[in-house]
């Protein structure tokens, strides 16, 4: 979305000459729905990051709707609201007419044609001079093995299936994992549902303000990184910067009051099986045994690239330049082939740490202006 809102604005590309496909119904569908049954409430980015290019857009949107109180913004670096963010979102996309460009459709392939790409859909065919490939992460979540065999079954949910609620009364529902993600849920579990709320996680909780260091918004950093002639250091970087599985101060001091009033119970142990008990599940741990009836992972996404077989047939078919992970070695300004160019996690070689950010869209969507 931020991608079209630059060239529609910037680019000086035409409504009728662009194209969103994407199989959800509406823009930013997978992230509404996702924070709502993560239940969370304020944003981890700062104010200054948001949907408009503009950095300023948000808290302006804020004063006009007379939303520049404090309750809208908690520290550090004023983190604005779910309701406030979402709410500039659907501004902006109206304002900018950014609903007309999506075209609810899977793209199943994607190949050259001349000057053209032929993106074929569930829905026909879309053809065009110039392709953004903008994928996430959402369709890889990851299932550790204990949990695979229970894998669709609903007897045990990943929490990007967005398909929970808290426990009920005389329930209890397990949360694994240690990231923000995990705690996000459980204390919404916990201050929600009247039933018990178990977190298992496997490290001791690493508390970071920000996903990645702050540094890799900085131009001086960026620099820096480009300079670096070797991928696999430049992937090396990218790992050290990054704070997986990392959690907020503030979400880390609502964690413990939690457990302090007796609401929510924390085990930092590794879950070695499941096993079915009387309707319910086992989680067998090196702490002992946690009975349930709720299981939900919130475990994070694979590893591996994004795209699946698309991209994959793209690398194969037209013989695209990848790092030894797989990863695409794009140009500077983040054209893999003429008139193919990658964004969010395929350009991280290219932009950084910060690439899969709010600030890696605003910054791969300037590089990408600049090339066309």
């Amino acid at each position: 979305m931020h991608a079209a809102l630059q060239f529609v604005t910037h680019g000086r590309v035409p409504h009728a000459g662009i194209r969103i496909l994407d199989p959800h119904e509406a823009p930013l569908d997978n992230w509404t729905s996702t924070t709502r049954a993560v239940g969370m409430s304020y944003l981890r980015s700062p104010s200054v990051h948001h949907l408009h290019w503009d950095q300023g857009s948000l808290n302006l949107f804020a004063r006009i709707q007379h939303r520049d109180n404090a309750a809208e913004y908690i520290p550090p670096y004023s983190r604005p609201s779910l309701s406030l963010f979402n709410a500039h979102a659907s501004h902006v996309i109206a304002k900018h007419r950014l609903d007309f460009l999506l075209e609810r459709a899977t793209v199943r392939s994607l190949r050259s044609a001349g000057a053209e790409w032929i993106a074929e859909t569930d829905q026909g065919a879309v053809r065009a001079h110039n392709v953004v490939l903008a994928l996430g992460r959402s369709g890889q979540p990851e299932w550790p093995q204990w949990a695979q065999p229970y894998r669709g079954t609903r007897r045990i949910v990943h929490a990007f299936d967005c398909s929970y609620a808290p426990p009920a009364s005389g329930e209890t529902a397990v949360v694994i994992g240690g990231g923000l993600t995990a705690v996000q849920i459980a204390t919404y579990f916990a201050r929600d549902g009247s039933g018990r709320t178990v977190l298992i996680h496997r490290h001791p909780f690493r508390v970071h303000d920000f996903d990645a260091d702050v540094g890799w918004m900085n131009p001086i950093h960026l620099r820096g990184f480009a300079q670096v002639p070797s991928w696999s250091e430049r992937r090396r970087i990218i790992g050290e910067a990054r704070h997986r599985g990392s959690i907020t101060t503030d979400m880390a001091v609502h964690l413990r009051d939690l457990q302090a009033e007796g609401r929510l119970d924390v085990i930092q142990s590794e879950v070695l099986s499941v096993l079915d008990r009387d309707a319910k599940l086992a989680l067998l741990t090196d702490a002992g045994t946690v009975v349930t009836d709720h299981v939900v992972l919130a475990t994070g996404f694979e590893r591996r690239r994004p795209g699946g077989q698309l991209v994959d047939s793209l690398i194969y078919d037209h013989g695209l330049p990848v790092a030894d992970d797989g990863y695409p070695i794009p140009s500077p300004a983040l054209r893999w082939a003429p008139g193919l160019y990658v964004m969010g996690a395929l350009a991280e070689l290219q932009v950084g740490p910060a690439a899969n950010n709010i600030i890696g869209a605003r910054l791969a969507a300037q590089r990408i202006l600049s090339g066309l």
